[in-house]
Parts: C-alpha cells; structure tokens; sequence
C-alpha cells in the first residue's frame, strides 16, 4: 500500500499494502471458531487493494475506524482518517509480498495480524518491513484501528526514491492571501540533494531561505532541512502516495518557540503544484490552514 507515508513520515504505509494484499493465508490457529472472521479480514484486504488501484480514497478512508492510527519506526503517528481527507492515489506499480503472517484474535472483535512485508519498486528497489496491525469489528465490519512498522532490512538502492522528487525541479509561482511565493529547484551535481530556494512577499514584508531535500540514512526516508533568513529553521519528514507528497514538518522559531505543521503537495499535472498546509500550531496553539496553488515558470516546461 502507500509507500512510506509516514515511514519516511513517513507517514509511510509501506507495509500497509502488503498487509491489506490477502496473498497468504493467516494462521492456522486463527481457524476455527474465528474462520468466518479471518475470512472477513481477508477480503477488507482485498477491498483496501481495490479502492488503492482506483485511487478511491473516500473508500480507503472507509476501511480505516474514525480514530485508525499508522504509527512508523520512529513513534510518528498520523490519524489515517484526516490524511485520507486530504490526499488522493494513483495507480501503484510496486509489486508485494508478504510471509510468515500470524494472526491472533484477542476477542471475537479484536485481531492483530503480524508478519514482514516487502515492496519491490518498479526500477527494482525494495524495502523489507516488520508489521503488527490490530483489526476490529466496528459496527458489524473488520477495520484497520492501528498499524506500526519497523524497517526489516534497509534499502540498498535510494536512487529510486529520489528520483520521485524531480517533480518538483524548475521554477515555481504562485499567490494566496495577497502573498506572493517564489520557488527555484535543482538538483546539486552528484543529484543527492534537491535544493530549494523559497521566497515569500507580502507587501514589504518578506521572508526567503533554502531547503534541501534529500536521502537521510538515520531514519531511512527522505528528509527536508530548511534555513530561513529570519533565524527560523525546520525538518521535515517526506512520503509520497501516488502524485501526492505528505510533508510532517517541524520548525525552531528565532524565540525559540516550535511550529508544526502537515504539508500536502499534489500534482493535477506535471506543471502545477496545489500545496496545502494543515494542522499547523505555534507552542500548542492552532494556526490557519492555507492554501496556494504554484505554477511552473514556461521556460522550464518539458
């Protein structure tokens, strides 16, 4: 399913498509008096993989409880509900596969499923993960409530993974709320890192600064660092979903107070950037969401 949506953030499912996939079967002891229940799980699986492939996402949230938690190897957790809300899919062309996946019944209407996963990416590329998910029964149908995963073996090829930044490469422009935004991207020379340089003005007000954007090998994922020139500095944790990138950003105020904030990115088309920023706080206080569409610079068209 998603690709290290909040792993990364990664709010980084990667695992949650193999483990919705019902290409093996659950364990034997999850037979018997719970057959009719683990058959039922298999098949939300199976309807999960549908809505994905159409990039259905109200049908993805569906299968998710109100309060259904993706928690990645870091402890960083995001409320599928609220993300599904925002996002949309496209077709995923990673292949998956799933082993040695057990599957418990607590109650009759609590099951965690465990087990390790691995994508294949189109180029070749693989990531292997480590998963326990908890299904319930909520009103008379099996959903995901909870899912965690650890990284099993790390990827040996990032290539790939960057490669999907290129998106965002050549000039950018765009207004929202009488502010005017600037954004220049290219890659350095070696293209481990993408650069980012930001301006923002408001009447006379303005703010600049450079974000570079690139592969962290602590955390496994794609990782953002920005340094702005009022003082302020950020990081951001990176995943992707289709055309949609999920930014889970953190930034140190020169007052030393922190913001944070969910930045979304969709591509309607190759030359347009819709980024929406959302549940943004300053010290524990809610901020304003905003909104602004950018447009690529004619000349960098392809």
């Amino acid at each position: 399913m998603p690709h290290a949506m909040f792993r990364h953030a990664q709010f980084c499912f990667g695992v949650l498509l193999v483990l919705l996939s019902g290409v093996k079967p659950l364990a034997a002891h999850a037979a018997g008096e719970h057959a009719e229940a683990e058959a039922a799980i298999r098949q939300a699986g199976k309807d999960y993989l549908a809505a994905l492939a159409r990039g259905d996402a109200k049908a993805l949230a569906d299968l998710w409880t109100k309060a259904g938690t993706f928690t990645d190897e870091a402890g960083r957790a995001v409320k599928m509900h609220d993300f599904l809300e925002s996002a949309t899919f496209g077709k995923d062309a990673r292949q998956v596969s799933v082993s040695d996946s057990t599957l418990r019944f607590v109650t009759d209407d609590v099951a965690v499923e465990e087990g390790t996963s691995e994508t294949v990416a189109a180029g070749g590329a693989s990531d292997k993960w480590h998963f326990e998910a908890t299904w319930v029964k909520d009103q008379g149908r099996w959903k995901l409530d909870s899912l965690h995963e650890s990284r099993a073996a790390p990827s040996t090829n990032h290539a790939e993974e960057l490669a999907s930044l290129d998106v965002f490469a050549g000039q950018w422009s765009g207004e929202a709320e009488k502010s005017a935004m600037r954004i220049g991207a290219k890659w350095d020379a070696n293209k481990k890192f993408l650069r980012r340089d930001i301006s923002i003005t408001s009447g006379k007000a303005s703010l600049a600064g450079t974000q570079l954007i690139g592969w962290d090998p602590q955390s496994q994922g794609i990782k953002s660092w920005t340094f702005l020139d009022d003082g302020s500095y950020a990081e951001g944790i990176w995943s992707r979903e289709g055309n949609v990138w999920m930014v889970l950003s953190s930034r140190t105020l020169p007052d030393g107070a922190v913001s944070s904030a969910t930045h979304i990115y969709k591509f309607p088309d190759k030359n347009t950037i819709v980024w929406k920023s959302i549940r943004g706080s300053v010290s524990g206080q809610a901020t304003d969401d905003f909104e602004v569409t950018l447009k690529r610079a004619a000349a960098a068209s392809k």
